[in-house]
């Protein structure tokens, strides 16, 4: 499989890693799992993923803070990051983290599809 197919789930919420990581497996995807900050930083430097799927409340942290640090370190800024939440998120919170996307859960799941693959097509224009 392609380094470029690979994503990082990360959310607190298991069953939902799970249950996204089946959908996008099945689309031949490979996916990397963490329900931390921590481990999300250490897999990130590991798998070197092209696109993160991030939730918002993290229970050992803050999402927008994080997704901050990524796009505003020169070596994770590259990587695409979509934000998901299942709380009413403040848009200048959304604008401060500097994703490029954001998906209202619960999210239709061929909603999610079509977004990874937008991202993944916008990653390999740019990496071409």
């Amino acid at each position: 499989m392609c380094s470029l197919q690979k994503i990082l789930l990360l959310d607190d919420n298991r069953d939902l890693l799970q249950i996204v990581q089946i959908i996008l497996k099945g689309q031949g995807y490979e996916t990397v799992l963490a329900s931390s900050i921590e481990e999300a930083m250490l897999k990130i430097k590991v798998h070197k993923p092209v696109l993160i799927l991030m939730d918002v409340c993290l229970s050992e942290g803050d999402g927008y803070t994080f997704c901050n640090q990524l796009k505003n370190d020169p070596e994770t800024g590259h990587i695409r990051v979509i934000m998901m939440s299942g709380e009413d998120c403040n848009q200048k919170m959304i604008a401060y983290a500097n994703a490029d996307d954001f998906m209202q859960k619960p999210f239709d799941y061929n909603d999610l599809v079509t977004r990874v693959q937008q991202h993944f097509s916008y990653a390999q224009k740019i990496s071409a």
